[in-house]
């Protein structure tokens, strides 16, 4: 996840869903990356013989899996993809200073170069 704070992983069809993961990526410090899979079930159902859109989302929906993961843990979103199934929610999460705060609270302990205080940006 090349080190973000919040990896996040989720499927149109499930708009709650994704606006609570969109909300959460936005409240979180730092950098947040969030994949939001689109289905195009005109296109792509009829080109893999998936039948028809109504057929095709809900072949989507069966291999949905909500993530029930430990969020801390920086490896659990390395596993690979596997076809068949995806992991959705949050995948990784990170509780730590977002880079801005952090280089403001390096240069008041004395090191950096901070140019005026805080409150000049």
């Amino acid at each position: 996840a090349a080190g973000a704070g919040l990896v996040g992983r989720e499927v149109t069809m499930q708009v709650p869903s994704v606006k609570d993961l969109i909300k959460e990526g936005i409240s979180h410090p730092g950098f947040a990356f969030i994949e939001i899979i689109s289905d195009c079930t005109e296109i792509y159902g009829r080109k893999n013989d998936l039948g028809s859109s109504a057929e095709m989302v809900l072949s989507q929906k069966k291999d949905i899996l909500p993530t029930y993961i430990d969020v801390t843990d920086v490896n659990a979103v390395e596993q690979p993809f596997r076809p068949g199934s995806w992991q959705t929610g949050v995948l990784s999460k990170n509780e730590r200073p977002e880079y801005y705060q952090a280089y403001m609270d390096y240069c008041r302990q004395g090191g950096g170069n901070s140019q005026g205080s805080s409150d000049d940006h």
